[in-house]
């Protein structure tokens, strides 16, 4: 027997028996979104929605930033990242530049919701 046949074999294996796979998932819970009342599946794609701190869809924020800041014709909304939206407008011909004309700040960097901290603690 070769060695790579031999290792072939054991591939995937541990010394105990075969591998059980790790579902994070299934340690998280799938809670609804307050917006669209349908489950996040992946929450770790969600974001907080303001001033009850419960987890909401990305797309279903999106949208209501969309509502809110009314893009004009060159603009598009875009998430800048700790929990801001904008209305940008893209410069120069290869749409290297952006220009930030409004800015909202959705989600409050200062406090956690319960639904993170457990994230947290089941990520690490």
């Amino acid at each position: 027997m070769s060695p790579t046949s031999k290792n072939k074999r054991s591939r995937g294996r541990r010394r105990g028996g075969s591998r059980s796979p790790f579902r994070r998932k299934a340690l998280l819970q799938r809670p609804s979104c307050e917006i669209c009342n349908k489950p996040i599946n992946d929450i770790t794609t969600a974001i907080a929605k303001p001033g009850s701190n419960l987890p909401i869809h990305f797309e279903c924020a999106l949208s209501i930033v969309s509502k809110e800041l009314k893009p004009g014709n060159d603009e598009k909304i875009v998430y800048l990242g700790k929990g801001s939206f904008a209305a940008v407008e893209f410069k120069a011909y290869r749409r290297e530049k952006l220009v930030v004309r409004r800015q909202i700040a959705w989600e409050n960097v200062e406090e956690r919701g319960d639904w993170r901290i457990k994230l947290r603690s089941v990520v690490q």
